[in-house]
């Protein structure tokens, strides 16, 4: 991989700062994908890494497989949410309806990566059952296959699959998901094809901000956290610290 030991350990360390207010579910999710990841690694080492640094590097047979792009467009997207509202004390012209469509956005594009994630762990999954895979089959197939995949497996990734929110990502992409200002709530509709019919919902503000969104981004972090744990396998004391801050 691209960096040495000490600037995995740092990164690692960031992702669990004080500041991340999630960090306590954040732990605990690491540590069953990194126990995951471990088995695949022990079925097979290369296919295990080459999967996981997939993401950013993309893999020996196709490079453009990496999300590299789409992960950079996420953070830049992020930084901007949470500059316009730390701005909102100074910023005469504060809006909170456009903070809350910038929070929405940042919920498509985090829920779009933690799909391009599941990619590489129906991958994993079936490494560690003994099966074979194709990453460039299933990176075209849509989060609902992928997420019943997983469900199907005799691997238990319920604790990754309980964190999106398909509903809000289905609304929200078909411009059904939007903040109303005049009752302080997220409104959306509930498109079920199979049934051919539609209902309304509503989400709190504190929900949707304080659960929802940060359970979406929970799922890149853990991901970029239990690859950096395997790159750090070599380095015995820089891998006993970076477990350390998770148990």
């Amino acid at each position: 991989m691209i960096n040495n030991p000490d600037k995995f350990l740092e990164d690692f360390r960031e992702i669990f700062n004080e500041n991340n207010l999630h960090r306590e579910q954040l732990k605990g999710i690491v540590e069953k994908l990194n126990e995951i990841f471990e088995n695949a690694f022990d079925k097979s080492m290369d296919k295990t890494s080459e999967l996981v640094a997939s993401f950013i590097l993309g893999t020996k047979d196709n490079s453009l497989i990496s999300d590299k792009e789409s992960y950079d467009a996420y953070i830049k997207h992020h930084l901007e949410t949470l500059q316009y509202l730390k701005s909102r004390i100074t910023n005469p012209v504060f809006s909170k309806s456009t903070f809350a469509n910038m929070e929405i956005e940042d919920f498509k594009n985090a829920f779009e990566l933690d799909k391009k994630i599941l990619v590489r762990l129906v991958c994993i999954d079936r490494i560690i059952n003994d099966k074979g895979y194709s990453i460039d089959n299933l990176y075209f197939e849509t989060a609902g296959s992928l997420i019943n995949r997983l469900k199907q497996s005799h691997t238990d990734w319920n604790f990754l699959i309980e964190l999106m929110d398909k509903r809000v990502r289905n609304a929200s992409s078909h411009l059904d998901f939007y903040y109303d200002e005049h009752n302080y709530v997220f409104r959306g509709k509930d498109v079920n094809n199979r049934s051919k019919t539609i209902s309304e919902f509503t989400i709190t503000p504190a929900e949707f901000i304080g659960v929802i969104m940060p359970n979406a981004m929970d799922i890149i972090q853990a991901f970029i956290a239990a690859g950096i744990l395997l790159c750090l396998e070599p380095y015995d004391e820089y891998h006993k610290q970076a477990l350390s801050i998770i148990r």
